[in-house]
């Protein structure tokens, strides 16, 4: 190989590398919108979701988060909400949509069904 062709193939395995780096640190940012919140690593997008608000799939308010339920591996599984008209309800993160630069979570439920929720299984 001459000596042309190895600066070359190093110079283009350089730059491999920073380009790889670089997309690899645009992968690892937070999500521009809102992201489903069912398998979602909470403590990485958000340190503290108690206190967001909460609305439903018409855009009205039901209430504010008071905390996420996580299994072993910290990945979101329930939502914990305070609801306005009274008492709390505990929704599956599959229903769930967190927009972390609004602070809110948008469900896919309507209020009369998360209200009907909260009197069937109301969490004291």
């Amino acid at each position: 190989m001459t000596r042309r062709r190895a600066k070359i193939a190093w110079g283009s395995g350089a730059l491999a590398g920073i380009l790889a780096i670089a997309t690899g640190g645009m992968a690892m940012a937070p999500p521009d919108g809102p992201v489903r919140m069912s398998n979602l690593e909470v403590r990485e997008v958000v340190s503290d979701i108690g206190g967001f608000d909460v609305i439903d799939s018409s855009g009205a308010h039901v209430g504010e988060a008071i905390s996420v339920d996580t299994d072993r591996r910290g990945l979101a599984r329930w939502v914990n909400v305070a609801l306005d008209q009274g008492g709390e309800v505990k929704l599956a993160s599959f229903r769930a949509w967190l927009d972390a630069g609004k602070q809110t979570i948008a469900l896919q439920l309507p209020e009369d069904i998360v209200q009907s929720r909260a009197e069937a299984g109301a969490i004291n």
